[in-house]
């Protein structure tokens, strides 16, 4: 029975997740905060129905830094991502620019000097490059 139940459950957190994506998509479309607090809510019901549902997690992430302005939250989410599935290049790309809004400098850097060793994306290792070099800049010591 167990397994039955752990089926039912995961294709409940799909549905959910499903649920979650058409709230972003009209948080996206009419710019309403109200869609991403729903589409948060419903990728939180996929999660606790299936705690190891890492899309659902990416996702909640993304939304709570981006467009909800949660930074700790995401990188709650994002962290909780890089460990179920730590060669997931775009977690730490996307942690590394969460805990940069959050003023976390040492954290941001170390990511994006992870997303340099496992990212692949042409574009987000120039910009992880970059941003690793200004943040190594404004961890230099004042001198004068």
């Amino acid at each position: 029975m167990e397994g039955r139940s752990r089926w039912f459950h995961r294709l409940l957190a799909r549905f959910y997740y499903a649920l979650g994506a058409a709230h972003r998509h009209w948080g996206h479309r009419w710019t309403d905060p109200r869609e991403y607090r729903r589409a948060v809510a419903d990728f939180t019901r996929a999660i606790r129905l299936d705690p190891e549902f890492v899309q659902a997690i990416y996702d909640r992430g993304l939304l709570l830094w981006r467009e909800l302005a949660d930074g700790e939250g995401a990188v709650r989410d994002l962290t909780r991502v890089i460990e179920l599935e730590p060669e997931r290049a775009e977690a730490w790309f996307n942690r590394a620019l969460a805990r940069q809004v959050m003023g976390d400098v040492e954290g941001a850097l170390a990511d994006f000097e992870r997303y340099l060793e496992v990212g692949k994306d042409p574009m987000w290792r120039e910009i992880s490059r970059r941003q690793a070099e200004t943040l190594r800049g404004m961890m230099l010591p004042d001198e004068g």
